[in-house]
């Protein structure tokens, strides 16, 4: 393969069922795109290797499926969307947790791994605050046992500056020697805003290796996306 820019995309899309349109729109003009709360349950995670003919996936759900008893948060769910032109430089990355999906990307700089997060919500408690740090632990884990020597990692953070779970999200950032690439190069943008329209907020980021951080040459929100509360 020739040498080239890569185009990552981030969206929270709210059920992929109700997203398909903007998720093949947004991989006509991607090579990787990260989603968060497919609401997909196991067997039905097939559906998303068929939003782009260009593409397949490496997909969890938030919903496990024992004795046709269903178990979880079935409004939750990662995925990594990939052109499959790039499947000979990719690995898939067992992840062992619904919340962060990842894959090995082999590229000319060496291996980068690329992970899809959806952090837990603040909801006002002691656990969410624990479920936040153990997420962050565990994408920490998954980069130190990788050979991996970039990592790079969007999605959903469900903080921003000043909230409650934001030192956390710098730690994991400082700990892995991450810049938070978004916030470095945008000011006055939001990602999400509720459904009345009264309450935005910048809940999603991107944080990369500085040796990615130095590659990067734009990072936009997209603004004309309709079926979620997140751009």
């Amino acid at each position: 393969m020739k040498k080239r820019d890569l185009t990552v995309s981030s969206f929270n899309c709210r059920s992929l069922k109700s997203s398909i349109v903007e998720l093949c729109e947004l991989c006509d003009i991607s090579d990787f795109v990260f989603v968060q709360e497919h609401w997909l349950l196991p067997n039905e995670l097939g559906q998303i290797n068929n939003i782009h003919s260009k593409f397949i996936s490496t997909s969890k759900s938030a919903v496990y499926i024992s004795h046709s008893i269903l178990v979880g948060r079935p409004y939750g769910g990662t995925a990594i969307l990939y052109r499959k032109e790039l499947s000979n430089c990719i690995s898939l990355v067992e992840t062992n947790d619904p919340r962060i999906c990842a894959l090995r990307f082999l590229s000319n700089i060496g291996p980068i791994l690329f992970v899809c997060v959806y952090m837990p919500a603040d909801t006002g408690d002691a656990e969410c605050f624990e479920n936040y740090i153990d997420t962050c632990a565990k994408i920490s884990a998954l980069y130190t046992d990788s050979d991996a020597v970039h990592l790079v990692v969007a999605g959903d953070f469900n903080c921003q500056v000043g909230s409650r779970f934001y030192d956390v999200f710098l730690s994991l950032a400082e700990e892995n020697n991450l810049h938070l690439a978004d916030i470095m190069r945008l000011n006055n943008v939001f990602t999400y805003c509720s459904d009345d329209g009264l309450r935005s907020s910048w809940l999603d980021h991107c944080s990369c290796s500085n040796g990615m951080n130095e590659l990067i040459s734009n990072i936009d929100v997209l603004v004309n996306f309709v079926t979620s509360d997140h751009k």
